[in-house]
């Protein structure tokens, strides 16, 4: 994998992430107690959704290499699936170059 290709997986799964702070804070704010959130894969073009409560996404969020994935969705030249739900998984990046780029975009960053 070339620094472009992985610089490109992680802005879009970043940019996926965005979105879904959008969503899980306006579930909050409407006392929702869970939410349906887009995956957060690689695939720009991925339209799957995610039914989560808004507790396992906030638990995912405490780790800004930590994304949300609809089964199979993962690419394990960049990331290890670290949790299996019914019908998603949390995947953790561990590829050199991806994962220090997801964190720095990670909104939550301090």
């Amino acid at each position: 994998m070339n620094t472009d290709e992985a610089e490109r997986i992680a802005r879009t799964e970043s940019l996926y992430r965005e979105v879904n702070e959008r969503i899980a804070e306006t579930a909050g704010r409407l006392g929702a107690d869970s939410t349906t959130l887009v995956c957060e894969c690689a695939d720009p073009a991925c339209t799957k959704r995610i039914e989560a409560t808004l507790d396992e996404y906030e638990r995912v969020r405490q780790d800004g290499a930590a994304f949300l994935l609809c089964r199979g969705h993962d690419d394990a030249r960049v990331e290890a699936v670290v949790e299996r739900a019914d019908d998603h998984d949390i995947v953790r990046k561990r590829h050199p170059q991806v994962e220090p780029l997801v964190r720095e975009l990670d909104p939550r960053q301090p």
